[in-house]
């Protein structure tokens, strides 16, 4: 059981530390549980709005505010308003993508008002995800898979594997 409980933490420490930015991200105690979550469903995504220089997006259903300066940062996008964010919170993490973005984006909560994130690149390159959705497909709720649904002139499902893999589960073209 020790030697079980090390392995994992010795995991832990390696993922967390394969992602080294942190960004602010406030809280509230309606988020302290472990729900899954989607705030992105019939093409109704929160959108970012400016404070400052800051860029934010809030989580409507609970007031969580996300300050996406460090990801846009790493996108090599400017800070405005008007992006739509589409967020999954699924077993106490967050997933995060827009339409211009190159990565999926994993937070972490570690503090309050605070997060690690992570990153994985989409799976395609040259993907334009106009409205990204999130669904979860489980047979067992306790190995929740999130999926990817980009629009575009076919419409492909990717599913994430293990936070760092995406397998293509399918693919249609418009019109079928």
């Amino acid at each position: 059981m020790t030697l079980k409980f090390l392995l994992i933490s010795v995991i832990s420490s390696l993922i967390f530390s394969a992602c080294g930015t942190s960004l602010k991200f406030e809280q509230t105690c309606v988020t302290c549980i472990k729900s899954q979550r989607f705030s992105c469903q019939d093409g109704n995504c929160p959108t970012t709005f400016m404070i400052g220089n800051q860029c934010l997006v809030t989580i409507i259903e609970t007031g969580e505010n996300i300050f996406l300066n460090p990801i846009l940062e790493k996108e090599q996008l400017s800070p405005k308003s008007g992006i739509k964010v589409a967020i999954a919170k699924v077993s106490g993490k967050y997933y995060l993508t827009a339409n211009d973005f190159k990565k999926l984006w994993i937070l972490y909560p570690k503090v309050p008002d605070e997060a690690k994130i992570c990153s994985i690149d989409l799976p395609e390159k040259e993907i334009k995800i106009f409205e990204p959705v999130f669904t979860l497909n489980s047979v067992d709720p306790m190995n929740y898979k999130l999926r990817l649904t980009a629009s575009n002139y076919s419409e492909k499902i990717w599913e994430l594997k293990d936070d760092d893999k995406w397998i293509l589960i399918n693919q249609a073209k418009v019109g079928e």
